[in-house]
């Protein structure tokens, strides 16, 4: 009796890990990687679904993939694979007011890894942005995002990743308190 009680309480706990480290790849999601469209509802769809089931990861493989804001979710980790290149639109427009193409307040246990890259694509947005300034369609100070904006965040890792060209002037990340790690990291942009 005990010992059927110690594997039921095994295999619950098996199952429990399984459903967290789900993988799901981008592509079931319509995400496309043809670095033409524009990723943000599709992928923040995507966030959303993984963390309605529980948590998991979102893989994306090689290819481009065009994207605005987009918020992270507690338990959804995404793994970037060598080649897959998150590409910051140059629209403001599509940031929404936030400030980074990643953002997450309040999160826990997410992870951002792998060896792809996540390209701000810097100079084209701030273009587009003081054009749009110069024709007064938008106020003066609007936030510019930066690559990952991460606030009061618990249990979050940023590991491995190339990061390129944010449209911020210093900060390919900013981290505003909480337990964020941040280790394997760089920027292979040369002046």
């Amino acid at each position: 009796m005990r010992k059927s009680i110690i594997t039921a309480i095994l295999l619950l706990l098996s199952l429990q890990g399984f459903a967290q480290d789900k993988v799901y790849k981008a592509s079931l999601f319509g995400i496309r990687s043809n670095g033409i469209t524009d990723n943000t509802t599709s992928i923040q769809c995507a966030i959303d679904f993984i963390a309605s089931k529980g948590g998991g990861t979102l893989e994306f493989s090689v290819g481009r993939y065009i994207t605005g804001a987009i918020e992270l979710k507690s338990g959804v980790n995404i793994m970037l694979r060598e080649g897959a290149v998150i590409v910051g639109s140059d629209n403001i427009y599509s940031y929404r007011g936030h400030r980074g193409i990643f953002w997450g307040e309040g999160v826990k246990d997410v992870t951002i890894y792998g060896k792809g890259v996540i390209d701000g694509r810097g100079p084209a947005l701030l273009d587009f942005t003081d054009a749009q300034i110069g024709m007064k369609h938008i106020p003066a100070d609007t936030v510019v995002p930066t690559l990952v904006y991460l606030k009061d965040c618990t249990n979050v890792s940023l590991k491995d990743f190339i990061m390129r060209y944010p449209a911020t002037l210093h900060d390919l990340y900013i981290i505003e308190g909480g337990d964020v790690k941040v280790e394997g990291c760089y920027t292979d942009i040369r002046q």
